[in-house]
């Protein structure tokens, strides 16, 4: 007597168990997302901290340039110092994404947002949810430093209703952001226990 086949699984069934089976598995499936970081490569947070201490300490004269070409154009920088007969200077907003994370990969913090996850280990259960607000703040406060900067230098006469008040005033913003970034990587740094990097020059 043949027996009846077994009843076919819907694809909906089928698409729950499937994903069942993914949420279980552990992660040590997943060496590369679960490994915990290596000395060095905690040292990275530590450097990026020093580079945003860099920045803010020195940001007037790290956004500002006084050769080259303004937002203005060749044009009006020719004009300026033909007319007044001195040096042009003006804002450079891209250099605070050079400090942040958001210009190389050879940044410290270039994905350092990824760093921090994997470092999740290593903090004490009493620090867990402190440590993870200040991933989550870090991850979203560098994301708009790097957004203002962009828009400050976007900001110029070249655009309909630009001026050099709206890049200084975004910029300012930008600034603003960039000082939440420093706090709470700094705090990050504190709660993994890092040994604080030598101060950045360059």
């Amino acid at each position: 007597m043949r027996l009846p086949p077994p009843p076919a699984l819907h694809q909906p069934v089928l698409s729950f168990v499937a994903a069942l089976s993914i949420a279980t598995c552990p992660l040590t499936t997943f060496p590369a997302l679960a490994a915990t970081p290596t000395t060095d490569e905690l040292q990275k947070l530590s450097a990026g901290l020093a580079r945003v201490d860099y920045l803010l300490d020195n940001w007037d004269s790290l956004t500002t340039a006084c050769t080259g070409v303004s937002a203005g154009g060749e044009l009006e920088d020719a004009q300026v110092m033909r007319t007044q007969g001195q040096t042009r200077c003006f804002k450079t907003p891209l250099k605070v994404q050079k400090y942040i994370g958001a210009s190389s990969t050879l940044d410290p913090l270039f994905k350092a947002d990824k760093l921090m996850i994997r470092a999740q280990p290593l903090v004490p259960d009493d620090d867990s949810e402190a440590y993870a607000d200040a991933v989550d703040s870090y991850i979203t406060k560098q994301q708009i430093s790097s957004t203002m900067a962009y828009t400050s230098s976007w900001s110029g006469i070249e655009n309909p209703n630009g001026s050099v008040g709206q890049i200084e005033d975004n910029l300012l913003e930008a600034k603003k952001e960039v000082i939440a970034t420093r706090d709470s990587l700094r705090t990050v740094v504190q709660l993994l226990k890092l040994p604080s990097a030598p101060a950045f020059r360059e």
